[in-house]
């Protein structure tokens, strides 16, 4: 029923495969802006290719309804996935940490011989070979910009089967093939 978006969004999970191991800056940017542009073609497919059936094109503009409505369960569609979108094809901005070496703040206890309780110190970890590439504002501002893309891949798989669901409920027929 949503073949051609679960085949962009299968192209997602080699596209996060491929962030996962590529240590080069200049091309890890390169795999984002593909891995992206794919995240965001997933709905696109989804509307323009599977919603030629015209019992799923119903379901699908109800489901982009929810998507681009103010619920706080669909803000990685709009604030993530579209906006990531947006910023990389049309201004060619990312939202990343773009050095190679990304500094985070560790708290650790240390205990002083002659104090009751241990204290708090930071400290700074350099982090390189592109392990950790944050956002850096909006949606998921600090957190691996590899996780927030599983879990935009991950809220896809959920709403193409919710879709997918409602269809089969309607017609139970519907779902033979999918």
């Amino acid at each position: 029923m949503t073949r051609a978006a679960r085949r962009v969004l299968a192209d997602c999970e080699i596209a996060l495969e491929m962030l996962e191991t590529e240590q080069n800056l200049d091309r890890w940017r390169v795999h984002w802006a593909g891995a992206v542009a794919l995240a965001r073609a997933v709905g696109h497919v989804l509307h323009k290719v599977d919603g030629a059936d015209v019992h799923l094109k119903q379901k699908i503009e109800i489901a982009y309804k929810r998507w681009i409505s103010d619920d706080p369960q669909h803000a990685i569609f709009r604030e993530f996935i579209d906006e990531e979108r947006n910023n990389i094809l049309k201004e060619y901005h990312f939202n990343l940490n773009p050095l190679d070496e990304v500094d985070i703040v560790t708290m650790q206890s240390v205990r002083d011989a002659n104090a009751d309780k241990p204290s708090e110190v930071p400290h700074v970890f350099p982090i390189s070979d592109n392990i950790y590439r944050p956002i850096l504002d909006g949606y998921s501002e600090g957190d691996d910009a590899r996780d927030v893309y599983r879990e935009a891949l991950d809220w896809w798989n959920a709403e193409l089967t919710a879709i997918e669901q409602t269809v089969s409920d309607r017609d139970p027929r519907s779902t033979a093939g999918s």
